[in-house]
């Protein structure tokens, strides 16, 4: 128990002091007024030469004793609806307090009076809000993540299909195909439909991760360098740099990583400008891993919408890295820096 529930007084308390003060107060106007009628009658007889049997003067008696009783008594119901008047009207702020709960209305706050059974009822009804109220947010909160989610995974899977798309459309293009070209496009396209499976059972497990320990994590951000590399060295002037990456240990989710260089990928052929130089830097700064890249922008520049997808899939990757994603672009330069915290 607190100290302010200790010194809480009770309502009962609270109306049975303003009775008595109300019936004090009543009584003490009461014989105020028998005692000043009974003198102020005596006086009136005594100047008019007005003489009263014992008769008489009880029959004046009892009517200045019944005045008396009636102003006093109505006295006493305005002093005391004076008094309680205000708890009354404390209640109906605490009913309209529910009535806004029920209505849907989290936000509203009743405003705390006094000291007794009612403040503790209020103080209750606003904690019942604002929990109510955050729980609603949280709601709302876990309900955008998730479509959020959706949205990027959805894009994040048209990468790898338009890439299967793309290998099986060259099949059926070219008239003679070697055994070799034959089983470097396979691998590719089951390579991407592993990305398509993992992706989608990440959708379906609502974005759950699966983190694996590496004891030289170098060894792996140098592999994806390089996978970056020969995606795209047939088409685009490369520059390409993993030799900056000290030798670490970290837990990370390959498959998210995947997703970045993918993503990073998927942008630079659809906007990169290919006469021009496209850059990868993978670095470590202050225990941080740095993935830098950069290009010029084709004549035209993206669709906001497509382009911003690819990003906010980086960025809530970075996020789970406890990281950052940092964009600096202008209508013929792009340049992105993703910084890796927490690994």
């Amino acid at each position: 128990m607190t100290e302010n529930e200790k010194k809480r007084r009770k309502l009962l308390f609270e109306i049975l002091l303003f009775v008595g003060i109300c019936f004090a107060l009543s009584l003490v106007l009461y014989v105020f007024l028998v005692t000043v009628g009974s003198l102020l009658i005596q006086e009136y007889c005594l100047t008019n030469d007005i003489y009263l049997d014992e008769f008489e003067w009880y029959h004046v008696d009892n009517i200045i004793r019944s005045a008396g009783f009636a102003v006093s008594a109505l006295f006493f119901m305005i002093l005391f609806f004076a008094l309680f008047g205000e708890r009354l009207a404390y209640v109906r702020k605490i009913t309209a307090g529910v009535d806004a709960i029920r209505g849907g209305n989290y936000g509203n706050q009743v405003e705390l009076r006094g000291n007794n059974e009612l403040t503790e009822l209020a103080e209750a009804i606003n904690y019942l809000s604002e929990s109510e109220q955050r729980i609603k947010e949280k709601e709302k909160r876990l309900n955008a993540e998730k479509e959020e989610l959706i949205r990027t995974l959805s894009h994040d899977i048209r990468t790898p299909l338009t890439s299967i798309m793309s290998y099986t459309e060259l099949l059926c293009k070219q008239e003679t195909v070697t055994e070799a070209e034959q089983r470097a496009y396979l691998a590719l396209v089951a390579k991407k439909t592993a990305q398509i499976k993992e992706l989608t059972d990440i959708l379906l497990d609502g974005g759950r991760r699966e983190l694996e320990f590496f004891a030289d994590a170098r060894l792996l951000f140098a592999q994806l360098a390089d996978e970056f590399e020969s995606e795209l060295e047939d088409t685009f002037d490369l520059a390409v740099s993993s030799s900056e990456v000290p030798a670490f240990a970290g837990s990370f989710d390959v498959g998210e990583l995947r997703r970045i260089f993918d993503n990073l990928m998927t942008n630079i052929r659809k906007y990169a400008d290919p006469a021009e130089k496209v850059t990868l830097s993978v670095s470590g700064a202050q225990e941080s891993l740095v993935i830098r890249q950069s290009n010029a922008v084709r004549k035209g520049g993206p669709p906001a919408e497509s382009y911003r997808m690819g990003l906010n899939s980086i960025r809530r990757i970075a996020q789970n890295y406890g990281g950052e994603v940092v964009v600096t672009e202008t209508a013929a330069w792009f340049e992105i820096t993703v910084t890796l915290s927490d690994f």
